[in-house]
């Protein structure tokens, strides 16, 4: 099911100049916006929660070798 969002954005596209004489179809609007709440749910679009920008942030430092890397010198 689509978000109120995602349906007043799909719906956007009968209000465009070279659109707005197109009856509307309620079924392909919806089916927009279900597609739009895919695609914003998706973490590399900037909707991600603190735990998977962490866990991406954390997968980064291993692929790039500074998981292992200390601010302090010697045994802490």
């Amino acid at each position: 099911m689509a978000t109120e969002l995602a349906r007043q954005k799909a719906a956007q596209a009968w209000c465009k100049e070279t659109t707005s004489g197109k009856e509307m179809d309620t079924d392909l609007a919806d089916a927009f916006a279900e597609i739009l709440d895919e695609i914003w749910s998706k973490p590399w679009l900037g909707n991600a929660t603190t735990g998977e920008m962490l866990e991406e942030l954390k997968a980064r430092a291993e692929v790039g070798g500074y998981a292992a890397y200390r601010t302090v010198d010697g045994d802490a």
